[in-house]
């Protein structure tokens, strides 16, 4: 059995007690993990026993949550606007189920999907303190620093990309970094905020993740790292709400972020990111092939406004992509193609009410971070505001990432979204308390 393999079990076992023993908020932790290591698609797993580690997980931190429910009762429903609109997205896919144009494909994802929501509600009740929520978070970061490793570990195929190592819904390359992304804006803000015993931890991690950025070679995850990133440090360095000392530290930040990317970068890596600007002005590159995919949602749903399903675009893709140069490089020139985007895959699965649903899902998990960030300022309470900064710069730079490829129904999609939610209502939450008291 190699190394990993048998640290994989002691924790496993571990964190299996730590649920039924300590609290159900031990489950999502190790599933977080979990969901990154993906045990099951390693070279490290043939000595493990073939079994649904995640299932075991969720299931076991379920059960201990419905015994423990009664401590968690900051976290409900009527505390979050978005509640409604999750739901409405739920009822959205119930709804397209019934004239899915592939069916099959649109019930089996339809099925994981209902199970993410589920396991989503169960996080956010259990997520309750500010103490669970970062540890949740750096949990992430931990995961995402694992695929950097991996990423080192396999080195770049002929292609200058590293494929093979993702997650059991973000297995390819590009899916794989828009799920690492996020966690830059939250290094930066652990790295800054956390003691100096744990600084060279976050350190590590970071080099992990950004070296297994470079090695991905994603153009759409470099561009939600530069806006996502950017956000957070546009807001630590302009903001009027400052920490002692915080134009010094993001001095250092900057500083340490560009040694630290230009000693990690390629030759390879700057040659893919120069093509940006030529493959999206390129029609017959795949920036301007990804830009005829989304016109082609549109033309779609001339015909089926109230969506297709889930695979439902790739179903019919060979109809209404009509250049056939598109399906050129399969054999016989046939094949399937998919959307390429966040935004139209939800736009051509859901249809418009879908779409509309989740955008007001955004717009109400926004409104409700911008009230927890405005009395976090009238508390003065700064370092927990950055947090929701970086929170929100996670978020941004996943969607800018997502825009390019299809990523509407992965993890890390509702896991930011979780996040967002839980930092809300608990800061909120303590505002409540304190107006009672008074």
């Amino acid at each position: 059995m190699s190394k990993i393999a048998l640290l994989f079990i002691i924790v496993f076992i571990y964190f299996i007690y730590a649920i039924l023993i300590l609290g159900p908020v031990y489950g999502f932790y190790i599933y977080e993990i979990t969901y990154f290591l993906n045990p099951n698609s390693r070279w490290w797993f043939s000595s493990l026993p073939s079994l649904s580690y995640s299932f075991i997980i969720v299931f076991l931190m379920i059960v201990s949550f419905f015994m423990t429910r009664a401590r968690h009762n900051t976290n409900t429903i009527d505390k979050t606007p978005a509640g409604k609109w999750f739901l409405a997205l739920v009822l959205s896919y119930c709804f397209v189920s019934l004239i899915a144009v592939n069916s099959i494909m649109h019930n089996k994802y339809f099925i994981e999907l209902l199970k993410l929501f589920i396991t989503m509600y169960v996080a956010y009740r259990i997520l309750d303190s500010e103490k669970k929520l970062k540890i949740a978070l750096i949990c992430v970061i931990i995961g995402a620093a694992y695929l950097g490793f991996e990423a080192l570990n396999v080195g770049r195929d002929e292609f200058g990309r590293v494929e093979g190592i993702g997650m059991v819904d973000s297995p390819q390359a590009n899916t794989m970094a828009a799920a690492m992304v996020p966690t830059i804006p939250l290094l930066i803000y652990f790295g800054w905020q956390l003691e100096w015993k744990y600084k060279l931890f976050i350190g590590i991690l970071a080099v992990l993740i950004v070296n297994g950025l470079v090695l991905v070679n994603s153009r759409g995850a470099f561009l939600g790292a530069i806006i996502g990133t950017g956000y957070f440090l546009i807001y630590m360095f302009f903001s009027k709400y400052k920490l002692p000392k915080q134009k010094l530290m993001l001095t250092l930040i900057i500083i340490t972020i560009l040694g630290g990317t230009l000693r990690l970068v390629d030759d390879s890596f700057w040659e893919r990111m120069e093509t940006i600007q030529t493959q999206s002005a390129d029609s017959s590159g795949s920036g301007g092939r990804r830009i005829n995919f989304w016109l082609a949602t549109f033309d779609i749903l001339d015909d089926y406004p109230f969506g297709v399903g889930i695979y439902g675009y790739e179903t019919l893709s060979g109809i209404y992509l009509k250049d056939q140069s598109y399906f050129e490089e399969f054999e016989g020139g046939v094949g399937i193609r998919a959307v390429h985007s966040l935004w139209f895959q939800a736009l051509s699965e859901i249809g418009w009410h879908g779409f509309t649903f989740f955008l007001l899902l955004l717009i109400s998990i926004k409104r409700h971070l911008n009230k927890a960030k405005a009395y976090l300022i009238v508390q003065k309470n700064y370092q927990l505001y950055y947090l929701g900064i970086a929170l929100e710069g996670g978020v941004l730079a996943f969607l800018v990432s997502g825009s390019f490829i299809n990523v509407f129904r992965v993890q890390m999609l509702y896991w930011l979204m979780l996040f967002c939610i839980c930092f809300s209502v608990i800061v909120l939450a303590n505002r409540n308390n304190q107006t009672k008291l008074d």
